[in-house]
């Protein structure tokens, strides 16, 4: 088990600044697959990945595609008033790719109406968290206790090591002198993997991740 350093030095790293490439589950296979911007240059966040066109490669079955299928978990919603007595309607529900309207009851007054709904992706693919580009299931995630530890590629997994490993965690440390704890992921990381008491457990669940094959 690599040791991770006694003190934890945050840089203010976001989420996004790891959102460059995903290691996921092929769709074909479901072996190892990496996926990488199509250009090969990395994505500038925060909303890059919605303008970029991605590159999926399977190391096992040699699959290729590039962006544009959604695999994972897709929502329909609708947020309008009713078209008699103008109350508001709130609906949602999963989407099948089938239909584009939801129907919907008025509460006030009991109209019943079919709306227009806004589509929109889900973070999750069967339950497990998903890549932002194509909805596949990441490769490195495992459950823990009654949570789930996961993260886009290696790098982020090294981050999460150091973090949980450390003893003695420092904000504002450089090269950035100034960080907007709101956006830095250190800040932001679930209160299962800021306790001491689970550092153990979680750095040999990290190891496991690491040499999966």
């Amino acid at each position: 088990m690599t040791t991770p350093p006694p003190r934890f030095a945050d840089t203010g790293a976001t989420l996004s600044d790891f959102a460059t490439h995903f290691v996921v589950h092929c769709p074909k296979c479901a072996g190892r697959a990496l996926v990488r911007p199509a250009d090969g240059k990395p994505p500038e966040p925060p909303i890059a990945v919605q303008r970029t066109a991605y590159q999926l490669t399977c190391t096992a079955c040699f699959h290729a595609e590039e962006s544009g299928h959604w695999y994972g978990a897709m929502r329909a919603f609708v947020a309008v008033k009713c078209r008699q007595c103008h109350a508001p309607i709130r609906r949602e529900a999963d989407w099948d790719g089938r239909w584009q309207k939801l129907a919907t009851r008025c509460d006030e007054c009991g109209d019943t109406c079919e709306y227009e709904a806004s589509i929109s992706k889900q973070p999750r693919n069967g339950g497990r968290v998903a890549d932002p580009a194509f909805g596949l299931p990441l490769w490195l995630q495992a459950g823990f206790r009654d949570e789930v530890l996961w993260a886009y590629n290696f790098e982020q997994l090294d981050f999460l090591a150091q973090y949980i490993g450390a003893k003695l965690r420092e904000r504002g440390i450089s090269p950035r002198n100034t960080i907007n704890k709101n956006s830095a992921m250190a800040g932001r990381l679930p209160t299962f993997i800021k306790k001491a008491s689970n550092r153990a457990a979680l750095l040999k669940l990290i190891e496991q991740l690491r040499s999966k094959a």
